[in-house]
């Protein structure tokens, strides 16, 4: 081998040895990759519109809960219904968010309540979710800026941070990503950097032609970030990707009416 074609080999080896140690450190991972790898969960999880039925489990050392409901989803235009099936004192009670507005109807008071803006941390129907979580939906992926982390052999870490002035409760939201796409866990911490609560996404089954996580778990965390024993599990029990949704159901008079 000549001394010019041997020179050429090493340089090209060192360029090869440099982009695979970039790749792994995350250089070549900009934040718009991590911003698109948040939005893909998003429409994984989500698509354009969607319907589906779900059974809410609420779980303390005390006692459980379980709910059933089904949902409509029109991620596009930021609206969402939700009529709860079960339990019979339950039944026909219904959520609509519009944009930022959040709407209950209680069939027992025969009346819709607009959730103001000091009631959104507070707990949606007794679970480890928030109002807020309801209204947010699409916040995830515009209020905040995005940056990888972490990469190891099975998932990317991203950390979310809140733009300036953008209206949201947390400080900082970590996603574990698995190397396909996959979510793992969202971690949520406060404006002071404290760990709040922790999102696990598991049990990942072919629905909707598809495959998503069919498990969500919501677990509160205490000051010291310790587990409190208690958690919400959401299960998805079916669910329809790219359906077309009715205008008529994201409507406040659709509020009252009754589960067929």
């Amino acid at each position: 081998m000549s001394m010019r074609l041997f020179i050429a080999h090493v340089v090209i080896v060192l360029v090869l040895v440099g982009h695979a140690g970039g790749a792994c450190a995350g250089g070549q991972f900009s934040d718009a990759d991590a911003r698109a790898l948040v939005e893909k969960v998003q429409q994984l999880l989500r698509s354009d519109t969607s319907m589906a039925r779900y059974t809410m489990r609420i779980e303390t050392p005390e006692w459980q809960r379980e709910m059933r409901m089904d949902t409509w989803d029109d991620r596009v235009h930021k609206r969402f219904f939700i009529r709860i099936l079960s339990p019979a004192k339950d039944r026909d009670t219904t959520w609509l968010k519009d944009g930022a507005n959040l709407w209950m109807y209680l069939p027992r008071l025969e009346r819709d309540i607009r959730i103001p803006p000091s009631m959104m941390l507070s707990n949606w129907m007794g679970s480890d979710f928030t109002n807020d979580d309801l209204v947010k939906m699409e916040s995830v992926v515009d209020d905040y800026n995005h940056h990888l982390i972490a990469r190891d052999e099975r998932a990317y870490t991203i950390e979310s941070i809140p733009r300036p002035d953008a209206p949201v409760v947390w400080g900082k939201i970590v996603h574990r990503i698995s190397l396909d796409g996959m979510p793992l866990s969202d971690d949520y911490f406060d404006e002071h950097g404290v760990h709040i609560r922790r999102l696990l996404f598991d049990q990942v089954r072919e629905m909707g032609g598809r495959k998503i996580p069919s498990r969500w778990t919501m677990q509160p965390l205490d000051e010291a970030g310790e587990l409190q024993g208690k958690q919400t599990v959401m299960i998805v029990e079916s669910v329809s990707f790219d359906v077309r949704l009715d205008d008529a159901v994201f409507s406040r008079a659709n509020l009252r009416r009754s589960a067929r």
